[in-house]
C-alpha cells in the first residue's frame, strides 16, 4: 500500500515538473490593459530597447506582473499588453526602477497614446515561460470584436470554451486573452500568441474553432483582425483566470 501511494505522489510530482508546475488559478479579478502608442519610424527601435528592458526585469523581480507584450502593425503603430494580478501589483511595477526609465524614454518619442481598460473575460498561457525579444517567428492576433445586444452571454460561453480548448491541445497557441471594454460590455477584445503563422493557419481548420465560428455567427457584429509582429513577450507561465 506505502508503495503504491508513494508511486503515484512520485508520479504527481514528475507530471508536474514536465508540464513546468501549477497553473497558477487567480481567484481575484486582474487587472488587464491594452494601450496604442505610436512612434516616428526612427523612434522605434529606442522604443522596443526601452520595453525590452522594462518588460524582461518586470518578468523576473515582480511576480505579480503575469503578462506583457509590446507588438507592432507597422513602424509607427505598437499596441501594448499588460496583466497585474491586482492592484499592489501593478503599484509595484509603476513604483519600479525599470518602469520609470522606460517613461523617461517614452515621454520623449510617443507621439500618441491611447489607453484602453479591459474587464477580464479569460486568460490562458502555457506552462512555458516566455521571454521572447529580437527577431522571431511568433505572431499575436488582435482581434476586435462587437456583440450584438442580449447576445453577450452566448457569445462570451462560445469563446472561453473555444479559447479554453485551443491552449489545452494546441500545442504552439501559448495564450489565449479575451476582455471587454470597461463600461462596453458588448465591445470584446482577444489577444492570441501562436509560435507561428503555420500554428495560426493550423487553428482555423480545427474542430473546435470552426464550431466557435458557427455558434457565434448570430452573436457577432462587427469584427476586424490585426495580425501583429512581436517585439517583446513576457509572462509568468501557467497562468489562468475565468470569471
Amino acid at each position: 500500500m506505502f508503495l503504491l501511494i508513494d508511486a503515484i505522489k512520485f508520479s504527481i510530482i514528475m507530471t508536474k515538473l514536465i508540464l513546468g508546475g501549477e497553473v497558477m488559478k487567480l481567484k481575484q479579478t486582474p487587472i488587464l490593459r491594452l494601450y496604442k502608442l505610436e512612434t516616428n519610424k526612427e523612434d522605434h527601435a529606442k522604443f522596443v530597447k526601452a520595453g525590452q528592458h522594462n518588460m524582461l526585469t518586470s518578468q523576473e523581480n515582480e511576480p505579480g506582473t503575469l503578462f506583457m507584450q509590446t507588438s507592432h502593425d507597422e513602424e509607427t503603430t505598437n499596441f501594448v499588453v499588460e496583466c497585474y494580478q491586482d492592484e499592489a501589483s501593478y503599484d509595484t511595477h509603476a513604483n519600479s526602477k525599470q518602469f520609470k526609465d522606460f517613461t523617461d524614454v517614452a515621454k520623449d518619442i510617443l507621439t500618441s497614446r491611447v489607453k484602453v481598460e479591459l474587464f477580464p473575460e479569460f486568460i490562458s498561457t502555457k506552462a512555458e515561460k516566455l521571454a521572447v525579444t529580437g527577431s522571431n517567428d511568433y505572431v499575436i492576433y488582435l482581434t476586435e470584436i462587437g456583440v450584438s445586444l442580449g447576445k453577450g452571454d452566448e457569445f462570451a460561453h462560445a469563446v472561453m470554451k473555444e479559447m479554453k480548448t485551443a491552449v489545452e491541445e494546441e500545442k504552439d497557441i501559448l495564450a489565449m486573452i479575451a476582455g471587454t471594454v470597461a463600461d462596453q460590455p458588448n465591445e470584446w477584445l482577444a489577444i492570441e500568441v501562436y509560435r507561428n503563422n503555420e500554428a495560426y493557419k493550423q487553428h482555423l481548420e480545427t474542430k473546435n474553432f470552426k464550431e466557435y465560428l458557427n455558434n457565434t455567427k448570430y452573436c457577432v457584429e462587427s469584427k476586424s483582425l490585426r495580425k501583429l509582429q512581436p517585439d517583446v513577450i513576457v509572462d509568468q507561465g501557467a497562468i489562468f483566470y475565468q470569471p
